[in-house]
């Protein structure tokens, strides 16, 4: 399927659920929003939240997003994809169209949003899907043992300074050689745009791209 199509297909998915106001009973592990600045202990429990599913679904890799996504891949072919942070699943759909020959593992911390996940990527027959319900620090070591090396790793989840140097330091050594990182949300808060400057100076990367506008912007790291 070419590119504007499967976009097509995930938009016209995603403005179905805009359309639905039902109230989803969320376990956020994550940073919440930038102004409520969550503490670790907090982030740890989890706060229990509840947001309409067309909130939700506003979530997540849109078109500009997607083509970057896209692009890497096209050169990448990658096999093997990690992914913190499912949301509704559009992110992982649109890996799983752009990379159909591959395995797709990710994980999400609210069990209600995975059934979310779940049921979309059912919705657009995807069978190279799989998501991992619980908090990333918990899931992530077992996972990165079982499925690497890692080709692709795209982080979108728990936008905390610490969390996500944590979870590059993590996720490096289980990379394939020549593989990318994707950072999301780049420049959300001033501890994301840390952790990015961070991520940079450990020069580790051949090369480096940003993409898109403040605060939305992703980095993106070849190994």
């Amino acid at each position: 399927m070419e590119i504007l199509k499967i976009i097509q297909t995930i938009e016209q998915k995603r403005e179905m659920l805009k359309a639905e106001s039902r109230l989803i009973k969320v376990l956020d592990f994550g940073a919440g929003n930038p102004s409520d600045k969550r503490s670790k202990k907090q982030m740890e429990m989890g706060v229990k939240v509840e947001i309409p599913l067309r909130d939700l679904a506003k979530i997540g890799v849109k078109k500009e997003k997607a083509e970057c996504i896209y692009t890497v891949f096209s050169s990448l072919a990658p096999k093997t994809i990690l992914e913190l942070g499912t949301c509704c699943g559009f992110s992982s759909s649109y890996m799983s169209f752009f990379a159909p020959n591959s395995k797709i593992y990710t994980i999400e911390g609210s069990p209600n949003i995975a059934e979310i996940a779940k049921e979309n990527h059912r919705f657009f027959g995807l069978s190279n899907v799989s998501v991992f319900v619980g908090r990333f620090d918990i899931v992530l070591p077992k996972l990165l043992e079982e499925i690497s090396p890692i080709d692709f790793a795209f982080v979108d989840g728990h936008h905390d300074r610490e969390a996500t140097l944590s979870y590059f330091k993590q996720i490096l050594p289980f990379m394939a050689k020549g593989g990318v990182i994707l950072f999301d949300d780049i420049a959300w808060s001033e501890g994301m745009k840390e952790a990015w400057r961070e991520i940079v100076d450990f020069g580790v990367h051949k090369k480096i791209r940003e993409v898109g506008e403040e605060p939305w912007k992703m980095g993106v790291l070849w190994l």
